[in-house]
């Protein structure tokens, strides 16, 4: 790894929350007050939720990618597309509190929760982003709702990115190699000069190793099994320690 050039983030799980996905985090807030709803009940309510969300549509029966948000396959509607990002995760809230019967309050505090953790999340990255910008090429790839631009444009990170590709709006998701190449095209960076940072084994790691990138894997404080470590060339507890990587080399 001796001639990186860009760096690509993975964006909900990884500029979001260190390595920690929305639907783990949104589990976690929940089971803390509410031990008895089983993980089955909440992936069921999930699942649900983010179909009928991203889709109007939640009686079909979607198979989904590790790390994703949408179904696999499936394009979201013009509407989750315009939502910003505390509009994305009151409405996939709403649907799951309703879905497993509890409280509308305690929806609207962990709607205040996650997204002011976000908030600060993203500020700190985006300060550390800039100490990058300039020496790296920077890129974000997300298999979101079609709302990645606006949500980069939303926390101030825009300017700071050369490619912003969102599944929705390419029409392919993670792992498949088109999307990744389409950010190194737009970078015009060959793929052994880039490393793709993502949180998503099977989404990220698979997706950016066999697009030919280098890959770290941001686990944070997970316990994530990794079935082939081939596909990681670099494991991240903090997203900022890929700084004392990029210097050691």
């Amino acid at each position: 790894m001796k001639n990186i050039r860009a760096l690509v983030f993975d964006f909900g799980g990884t500029l979001d929350g260190n390595g920690i996905h929305w639907l783990e985090r949104t589990y976690r807030f929940i089971r803390g007050r509410h031990p008895e709803i089983t993980r089955q009940a909440f992936d069921e309510a999930d699942r649900a939720t983010v179909t009928e969300f991203a889709l109007g549509d939640s009686s079909h029966n979607w198979s989904y990618q590790d790390g994703s948000m949408l179904p696999i396959g499936a394009v979201a509607s013009e509407h989750a597309a315009r939502c910003s990002l505390r509009e994305t995760a009151d409405a996939i809230a709403a649907g799951i509190y309703k879905r497993l019967g509890l409280r509308e309050k305690m929806k609207d505090e962990y709607v205040e929760w996650f997204c002011r953790d976000v908030a600060e999340t993203l500020a700190e990255n985006r300060r550390w982003l800039e100490t990058l910008h300039g020496t790296y090429r920077l890129a974000v790839i997300s298999n979101n709702f079609g709302n990645t631009c606006g949500w980069c444009d939303e926390y101030e990170l825009s300017p700071l990115f050369g490619a912003v590709i969102d599944s929705t709006v390419f029409g392919i998701a993670k792992p498949d190699a088109r999307i990744f190449e389409e950010a190194l095209s737009q970078l015009n960076i060959a793929p052994d000069q880039a490393i793709y940072v993502g949180d998503s084994y099977a989404a990220d790691m698979v997706g950016g190793k066999n697009a030919g990138m280098w890959t770290a894997w941001l686990v944070g404080d997970e316990k994530k099994a990794c079935p082939d470590p081939s596909m990681v060339d670099v494991q991240l507890s903090h997203l900022h320690e890929l700084t004392d990587f990029l210097d050691l080399r």
